[in-house]
């Protein structure tokens, strides 16, 4: 579905910062120094939170929200909105509003609420949470094996309770990589707590060829960093 996503991006600064990153590394799809090709074919993609609890919401209603949007369409990225405890129904009407190519779960949702957003068309992530201790191959599976026998494309992240995502936890990858040694061909994504300091030994020790951050790309909560942005990129150029 994607490479590199970095959730949470509320201003066109953001995006901007996001393909000035593409730009600067090569991609598993062009071997050129630019990464063109990589956000052609949607390998590269930022998140649009529509949790209204969330430091990184955005009015789906603002005329803005369409804007950002659009501008991530525009340099090629995929646009994905990332949802708490919606209804399909409501999911559906944002997607009509904003534009998204992809739709994440973050809550606690039903698996029906992703079968229904299938049926309609939708690509749907379901974010997996995991506890940051006690972790172990057998509970991973318990967990994501309903969602991907629906359709879904799990995104393994750190619990983070009631804030549900951007905590800053890490998981234990080395219990990720062997979960993922037994299912060569599913495509999943890492999550949680992911930073440039720390990106480069998490896709080596859990294997991941996708991963995403949200406060790792971050100066303050809620507020991007373009310094950061471009960091996480060139140590995640690995994938």
């Amino acid at each position: 579905m994607f490479e590199i996503k970095i959730c949470g991006v509320r201003l066109k600064s953001d995006i901007d910062a996001v393909r000035a990153a593409c730009d600067g590394i090569s991609s598993t799809h062009d071997a050129s120094p630019n990464a063109d090709a990589a956000r052609r074919n949607h390998s590269v993609a930022v998140g649009l939170n529509f949790y209204p609890p969330s430091v990184r919401f955005i009015e789906p209603a603002d005329p803005s929200s369409r804007s950002l949007s659009t501008a991530a369409q525009d340099a090629g990225l995929l646009r994905v909105g990332v949802f708490v405890n919606e209804t399909a129904a409501a999911i559906q009407a944002v997607n009509s509003v904003v534009g998204l190519d992809a739709v994440q779960l973050h809550g606690d949702e039903l698996i029906q609420t992703a079968i229904e957003l299938i049926a309609s068309g939708h690509s749907v992530i379901r974010a997996i949470k995991l506890p940051t201790v006690d972790l172990s191959v057998d509970l991973i599976e318990q967990r994501v094996a309903p969602w991907t026998e629906v359709g879904c494309h799990p995104l393994l992240d750190a619990d983070a309770g009631a804030a549900h995502g951007g905590s800053g936890k890490t998981l234990d990858w080395s219990i990720v990589s062997a979960w993922a040694a037994s299912h060569p061909d599913l495509a999943w994504t890492l999550a949680g707590g992911l930073n440039p300091d720390n990106v480069a030994a998490a896709i080596t020790e859990s294997t991941a060829k996708s991963i995403d951050t949200a406060s790792g790309a971050e100066e303050t909560r809620g507020i991007k960093s373009p310094s950061k942005i471009q960091a996480f990129f060139q140590a995640a150029s690995r994938l």
